[in-house]
């Protein structure tokens, strides 16, 4: 690498950031607090904050699966402590909508701290195929709601060569 375009490019980081900033990441002391303040600010065990989906963005609910084989295609959409009148699911040319609202187990306590999603929710998923809602099974088991369609394999018209 050239030692002139490297000198260059921190020059430009201290610039942008001001102060020591090649210091500061090499000091061990300013790593530790660094790290300090970024635990006590996230859903870490023992910081004795309630996490919510603003605070968390890159987690998402509910989870879902979509599993394609030659014949069917099966997704699978967990949803952990919802109740099955609590969800509604559509479907809008490929676009799967699942949408309901988790409710707290005991929403007389106080929540310390938690992982859990609470609140409303609405996930989209494109299909890889375009159905009709006819054409899908859905059914909620044990917290899974689980949706199959039939893959439907459409022979097009022959067209002669001349």
């Amino acid at each position: 690498m050239d030692m002139e375009k490297l000198k260059q490019w921190m020059d430009v980081a201290k610039s942008m950031q001001g102060g020591d900033f090649w210091g500061n990441i090499f000091d061990q002391e300013f790593a530790k607090q660094f790290m300090n303040e970024q635990q006590m600010k996230g859903p870490f065990p023992g910081t004795n904050q309630q996490t919510s989906r603003e605070e968390s963005p890159s987690r998402t609910f509910p989870t879902i699966d979509i599993l394609e084989g030659e014949e069917e295609v099966i997704v699978i959409i967990e949803l952990p402590g919802v109740l099955k009148e609590n969800v509604e699911l559509g479907l809008n040319n490929n676009i799967l909508t699942v949408k309901g609202k988790v409710l707290p187990l005991h929403p007389h306590l106080k929540i310390t701290y938690t992982e859990r999603f609470y609140g409303e929710f609405q996930r989209q998923v494109t299909l890889p195929d375009s159905i009709t809602p006819n054409e899908i099974n859905a059914k909620f088991w044990n917290g899974v709601l689980i949706v199959r369609y039939p893959r439907i394999h459409e022979k097009g018209e022959i067209i002669p060569i001349e």
